[in-house]
């Protein structure tokens, strides 16, 4: 089970779906380029190079095949992948995912590098943090939040961000979707505001052999308001293979 996290985000966002995870699957959660402890090289990023990048990692360990699972820009990568390297994936799980960029999307994208530009990391993440996050979990969980702030800003990079923003403004496999033949589960949180509902129902419009579940009361970082729930839509979805 390979674990592709989101922008700005890193392997730790998996840390409450991991052990549950562990007790079917052996799981490797990556770090991105640009983000967590991988390199933050000076290029221009794109989705395809963090596709290619998930690729060579699964060559160099000699991973033939996997069930992935990616969350928010990570699903979108694992969109490219699947449609690059279909002998990769056994089975395919898009968490708070796009297919496209939409006028609402890119304008959150725009704001994002407006943060960064102006108000650095901290700001940034204070404004992904309202975005992914329902405000009732971000009340009862500041103090952890405040952690995480501080330990993630030790690590990011502003550059390595702005470009990742960049990649996923040009994200647009809406018409490519429906050559992904592998069996794939969405999964939606009804209070989602970064990708609103509509671009789940998107995705699963476009890939043929794909099912959507949608879970109440959560936002965006559902695997991270509800790690439970979260993992028991994704056991239900894999048991038969």
């Amino acid at each position: 089970m390979v674990l592709v996290h989101g922008l700005g985000s890193d392997h730790t966002v998996w840390g409450g779906l991991t052990p549950l995870l562990e007790e079917n699957f052996r799981v490797l959660a990556v770090d991105l380029r640009g983000h967590g402890r991988s390199s933050k090289t000076p290029e221009q990023y794109s989705i395809e190079l963090f596709s290619n990048d998930i690729n060579q990692l699964l060559e160099s360990l000699n991973i033939k095949q996997a069930h992935f699972i990616g969350h928010s820009m990570g699903g979108a990568i694992l969109q490219q992948l699947a449609l690059k390297r279909p002998d990769k994936i056994r089975s395919l799980i898009l968490i708070s995912s796009f297919s496209c960029v939409d006028f609402h999307l890119d304008s959150i994208f725009r704001e994002l590098l407006k943060t960064l530009n102006d108000e650095g990391y901290n700001a940034f993440f204070d404004h992904c943090l309202k975005l992914a996050n329902t405000p009732e979990f971000i009340a009862k969980n500041r103090e952890f939040f405040r952690e995480v702030r501080d330990l993630m800003g030790k690590t990011s990079s502003i550059p390595a961000l702005k470009e990742s923003i960049k990649a996923c403004q040009q994200v647009n496999f809406i018409g490519s979707l429906k050559n992904v033949n592998s069996p794939t589960l969405i999964i939606a949180g009804r209070e989602d505001v970064f990708t609103p509902l509509y671009h789940a129902n998107k995705i699963k419009n476009a890939i043929p052999n794909s099912k959507m579940e949608v879970m109440e009361g959560v936002g965006h970082n559902l695997l991270v308001e509800n790690p439970q729930d979260t993992y028991d839509l994704i056991y239900k979805f894999l048991k038969n293979f």
